[in-house]
């Protein structure tokens, strides 16, 4: 139930006069019509006037209009190789390594991010979003692992020990 179905159903049961209740329930059908408009446009739909600028994404929505942001003060944020954007606090795998972005800077080459270690970072596709390994990653890569390894008494206890404490960190953190 939506919340001006809520209002509506509050206003039949209520003893206000029926001339608030009439007003409240035209407030909450121009709510309601605003919010289809609003829904409506964003699907592709066109306007009653047949002016249709429905986008299939924010992304076409934002190509088509990125000079008049750019004149308020906003831009596009970078993004990862795999398409999700990366914002200053998230952590990021790349390069062999997992860092902690603390700062974004755009500049005339394109946007530049900064670690906490103070590295600067100017190739956002070489990075992935960082997800904790699940105790299911860290079976899989056992496994392909010991397909890879020819085990003998000489290795076997480092390998497994390996994974064995790979296991309890992804067991603490849950």
């Amino acid at each position: 139930m939506s919340i001006t179905d809520e209002l509506r159903e509050w206003v039949g049961g209520s003893t206000i006069s029926s001339w608030t209740a009439e007003h409240l329930t035209a407030i909450a059908d121009r709510i309601d019509a605003e919010h289809e408009a609003k829904v409506s446009y964003w699907q592709g739909a066109s306007y009653k006037d047949g002016y249709d600028e429905g986008f299939a994404s924010a992304d076409d929505w934002l190509a088509q209009h990125e000079d008049a942001m750019a004149e308020h003060g906003w831009v596009k944020l970078p993004v990862d190789a795999d398409g999700e954007y990366i914002h200053a606090g998230d952590v990021l795998d790349g390069y062999g390594k997992t860092i902690k972005v603390v700062e974004l800077r755009h500049g005339r080459s394109g946007w530049l991010l900064i670690s906490r270690d103070g590295d600067g970072y100017d190739d956002t596709f070489a990075f992935t979003h960082h997800h904790k390994p699940t105790v299911e990653d860290v079976l899989r890569e056992l496994v392909a692992a010991y397909m890879d390894t020819p085990l003998d008494d000489s290795n076997d206890g480092e390998f497994f020990a390996e994974y064995a404490a790979k296991l309890r960190l992804v067991n603490s953190e849950e």
